[in-house]
């Protein structure tokens, strides 16, 4: 059993991570959405893309799940951020489709592994009897701040290149994985 010190700060560290990723991820989703559609020169690219990641993500889920009962939280939720911002980082130099949607799966099996990872953990340093409270508070953090964020990115896209952008992303996304390194999990 983690004490109550180490479950707060365990929460702490996440919220920090999970904060830098929502405002950056938040500023990251018109430049994507953008990306997609003229990457591709068609809106059709863009579904295609977003089904690719979404068929990767559910399949991924359930496995991730399960091994990370036998290997721990940790491994998987800094392995799987480090990847996403490389994977991020990519995006900059992809030149054809097929690339495009090799990196929307790949999206979509690091963002399944993470986050199914991520809710399994904040159930495991939440205490019963204040886990909604605690986990409905990490959800509204999060979702203000990148909200907030895709609405300042929306008026930077035409502004900032996508190539600096996603450079500039993928970095943070590596970067911002340093707290999880902090984080403490049960024997």
């Amino acid at each position: 059993m983690l004490s109550e010190r180490i479950r707060k700060r365990n929460y702490n560290l996440f919220i920090l991570s999970n904060s830098i990723a929502a405002v950056f991820g938040g500023l990251s989703i018109p430049f994507f959405l953008i990306f997609f559609i003229e990457f591709g020169g068609k809106a059709s690219v863009f579904g295609t893309a977003i089904a690719i990641q979404g068929i990767f993500s559910a399949i991924t889920a359930y496995y991730v799940g399960k091994a990370s009962d036998k290997v721990g939280r940790k491994p998987f939720l800094i392995g799987a951020s480090i990847a996403l911002g490389a994977v991020v980082m990519i995006y900059a130099f992809i030149t054809a489709i097929w690339q495009l949607f090799i990196l929307q799966a790949l999206t979509g099996i690091l963002g399944a592994g993470y986050s199914v990872v991520e809710q399994i953990f904040l159930a495991d340093i939440t205490k019963k009897v204040s886990r909604g409270k605690e986990i409905g508070k990490y959800v509204l953090v999060l979702g203000v701040l990148a909200s907030i964020f895709t609405i300042i990115g929306g008026f930077l896209v035409g502004v900032i290149p996508f190539k600096v952008v996603f450079v500039f992303l993928g970095v943070v996304f590596i970067l911002d994985t340093i707290p999880l390194f902090f984080l403490v999990e049960e024997k």
